[in-house]
């Protein structure tokens, strides 16, 4: 006996056939095919049936799935409205609670008495109940912490070591032991200034929360380089230490075996009619990568057969100093106008205008009030500091 079941009524629009039932009745008497036609109502599956998908303890709690009796949990997923009752765990008869508050993404239940460490199921209005993978595991209340208690349990900040406009976030991750959720605050400090503070409300116990700082301690303030340290604090608690960063003023430009030369390298070396030398070179292999020593704005980008090959100025980011670097391989491969960070590929090591008769090397050149603005100075000291760390 084969049977065909239509759901909803019939639309008519562009290719779509309607089938008349007493025609396929007929059909059906025929061939000797009983076929039956129902119309069924809408059903919450259809719309959004129950689907939880994590749990965790909110009040009252001993871990981030361990609970007590009278315990608040909380269950997230989707279709959560149509939850009528939370089935727990139990020895014998079934033991249930209805949500105390519900919405489509989440609810909150109370375990009642009676329940025992298990799996939830979660019951709609139709009495389809869906099974939770995670366990709720149940103690005794005097295993809870006591109210308004804060311990932290771990804390963990990268990366440790960063640099100044690299555009890379520092994370802080940390997880606390309370009682119920908490009024977390989180200090950024440079010895024993505070700089910046985060609160993160109602933080949920035992569950990781992830802060992410990306160096700026106000809207047009920079950190510049340094040591800092991070505490988080609860109310009526003392600052806890969660982790510190440094921040580093600069990356060195050639990503690759180098050398810085001899006296006709450095600053100040006489050049031919009269000039001397703006900059210190550094030698390195043909194609070496060549990266933003600070971060910023590409300030101007030529090519110069003569002197300096391919060359770009970068005016470091809310600063007045700008560096150039030249003779680059080929052109730039960042353009005039073009944002860059710290870290960021500028070029590759060349041997263009007149360093084609000396060798692979990039020139580098500083000018602290900006380029072509006063005098450059002397690079080397800057260069063997950040070559020291990076």
């Amino acid at each position: 006996m084969g049977f065909l079941e239509l759901t909803g009524a019939p639309r008519r629009g562009p290719g779509t056939h309607v089938i008349n039932v007493d025609h396929l009745r007929l059909a059906a008497a025929v061939t000797g095919i009983a076929v039956t036609v129902a119309v069924l109502p809408q059903a919450h599956g259809a719309t959004g049936s129950p689907r939880p998908t994590d749990l965790g303890c909110v009040e009252g709690c001993a871990g981030k799935q361990t609970a007590a009796h009278r315990s608040t949990v909380r269950i997230t997923g989707s279709g959560l409205k149509h939850v009528v009752e939370v089935r727990f765990g139990a020895r014998s008869p079934r033991v249930a609670a209805k949500p105390t508050a519900s919405s489509r993404y989440r609810l909150m239940v109370r375990v009642p008495r009676h329940a025992v460490t298990g799996h939830l199921r979660v019951v709609d209005a139709d009495g389809d109940a869906t099974r939770m993978h995670e366990l709720l595991r149940l103690v005794s209340r005097r295993a809870l912490p006591t109210r308004g208690s804060f311990k932290l349990l771990d804390s963990d900040v990268r990366p440790k070591v960063t640099f100044v406009d690299d555009g890379h976030a520092v994370k802080l991750s940390y997880r606390f032991r309370a009682f119920a959720p908490v009024n977390v605050t989180v200090k950024l400090m440079r010895g024993d200034r505070v700089l910046r503070r985060w609160t993160d409300d109602h933080a949920l116990p035992y569950r990781k929360h992830d802060l992410r700082w990306k160096g700026m301690l106000s809207r047009h303030r920079e950190a510049s380089a340094g040591h800092y340290r991070l505490k988080i604090k609860a109310p009526g608690h003392k600052p806890r230490p969660s982790g510190r960063v440094r921040i580093l003023s600069g990356k060195f430009p050639v990503r690759g075996r180098h050398a810085y030369g001899g006296a006709e390298q450095r600053f100040g070396a006489p050049r031919s009619g009269g000039r001397v030398h703006q900059g210190q070179d550094v030698f390195s292999a043909c194609g070496t990568r060549v990266v933003a020593a600070r971060g910023g704005r590409v300030q101007a980008r030529g090519s110069d057969p003569v002197l300096y090959g391919n060359w770009i100025v970068i005016d470091a980011l809310r600063t007045r100093t700008d560096y150039r670097y030249a003779h680059f391989q080929q052109p730039a491969s960042v353009h005039s106008g073009e944002q860059v960070r710290t870290s960021d590929t500028v070029g590759r090591i060349g041997r263009t205008g007149n360093a084609r008769s000396v060798g692979c090397m990039l020139h580098f050149e500083v000018w602290p009030h900006g380029w072509s603005n006063g005098r450059p100075m002397d690079p080397l000291p800057i260069l063997k500091r950040w070559d020291g760390w990076s």
